[in-house]
């Protein structure tokens, strides 16, 4: 039994929903009795109604194994039940928010704040986050205007240098996803192979950005696109034009 991590974003999900062709593979690939489950940045509420939250258009065409979220801070088996979860104390998230002022998302469970944004069509805006009462978040990401890429890069990087103790900070283009401590979409991965036992040979993944070298890192196999940054074509073991593409050529092997 083989298993493939995917990402979501421009992975399998685009601005124009997911592609026929790559659901047809995943289910392709889950009838040989393989395991499909995605490894994201998102809450577990975002993959399942990914248009900005819009219940009207839920994502009902894939049946996924699990569901590694939140870059490996929450994840979820089949049934949606929480197998792992770490999450990150309020103080720190508000300590960081004073030293990046940029538009920011916090999630707590099945909840979304958005704190200071440019869009109001999803999640719920708030103006101080003190108006959060809970005391841990599961996790928050700055979300930089399109093309500031140094500028996320810059505060992925105080986040880590600073704060290394209680989160971990990845950039995903002009945005920067913060979870707990240890966690990542690599070690994301490594607890969903020793949740079904598979064989390290057998584990697969695919990504588009920073944020998924930890998950290429993991796998024995990686999978990157041909419009991926260099650093990530560097670390696959094969670059495609598609997800299926990639399942195609993994189902080769058998």
């Amino acid at each position: 039994m083989k298993i493939l991590a995917s990402d979501f974003d421009n992975t399998l999900f685009f601005s124009d929903g997911v592609h026929k062709e790559d659901v047809e593979a995943i289910r392709t690939f889950q009838k040989q009795g393989n395991l499909f489950g995605l490894c994201t940045g998102r809450q577990l509420e975002g993959i399942k109604y990914p248009f900005g939250g819009n219940r009207e258009h839920p994502l009902t065409d894939i049946d996924f194994d699990f569901y590694i979220t939140l870059s490996g801070g929450v994840i979820f088996n089949k049934k949606e039940e929480v197998i792992f979860e770490k999450d990150i104390p309020m103080n720190i998230v508000r300590e960081i928010s004073k030293a990046i002022p940029v538009h920011m998302s916090i999630v707590y469970k099945d909840e979304i704040y958005m704190y200071r944004p440019e869009d109001k069509s999803w999640g719920t805006t708030i103006d101080s986050l003190d108006e959060l009462t809970f005391n841990d978040s599961d996790a928050f990401s700055f979300h930089f205007p399109e093309g500031d890429i140094e500028d996320a890069k810059n505060a992925m990087d105080y986040i880590n240098e600073h704060y290394s103790n209680t989160c971990a900070a990845f950039q995903n283009k002009n945005h920067v996803d913060v979870c707990g401590v240890g966690c990542s979409k690599g070690t994301g991965i490594n607890h969903v192979v020793d949740y079904f036992n598979i064989n390290e040979n057998d584990v697969y993944g695919i990504g588009d950005s920073w944020n998924d070298l930890p998950l290429l890192d993991s796998v024995k196999h990686g999978y990157t696109f041909t419009y991926a940054p260099n650093e990530l074509k560097d670390k696959a073991e094969r670059v495609v034009g598609s997800l299926s593409e990639a399942i195609q050529d993994i189902l080769k092997e058998d």
